[in-house]
């Protein structure tokens, strides 16, 4: 399920301001492929950069995404994998004076070598708020560390 994205990927888009953002990605399968290891890096001037780990659940009826950022940030998110095309990891977190934020990556398949990632936030879980979008294009099947 997750073979399709190892690689090496470069992403353009935008934030729902209209403001430019460009991002490298790669993935790699790790501890005898039963995680996927995903390093994003934003193009300067943007600077955010995370790491995370994709492995299915104990049940293996969910995808798990733990995310660790440069803010020292960590999130977990779920999914419950492919869907017409698509695969959304979800997470919801409460905040101290904001209550509950929600927030959701959307990976679209456009192509073998190309993929949409959007990610969006919510105050209900129900009407979403844009926050980027961006369309990756493979560069490399091999990974460099």
């Amino acid at each position: 399920m997750l073979s399709y994205f190892t690689g090496q990927w470069k992403g353009d888009g935008a934030f729902a301001n209209g403001k430019k953002i460009s991002a490298n990605v790669s993935y790699k399968l790790s501890l005898d492929s039963t995680w996927l290891v995903e390093k994003h890096a934003d193009i300067l001037p943007n600077r955010y950069k995370s790491v995370a780990m994709w492995g299915a659940d104990s049940s293996g009826n969910r995808l798990m995404a733990y995310v660790f950022d440069n803010s020292g940030g960590h999130r977990k998110f779920v999914s419950t994998g492919w869907q017409a095309g698509k695969l959304v990891l979800s997470t919801k977190e409460f905040m101290k004076g904001r209550g509950n934020i929600f927030e959701h990556f959307i990976y679209e398949k456009r192509s073998a070598g190309s993929f949409r990632m959007t990610f969006e936030v919510s105050r209900d879980g129900k009407e979403w708020k844009l926050v980027d979008s961006l369309l990756f294009q493979k560069i490399n099947t091999d990974v460099i560390n």
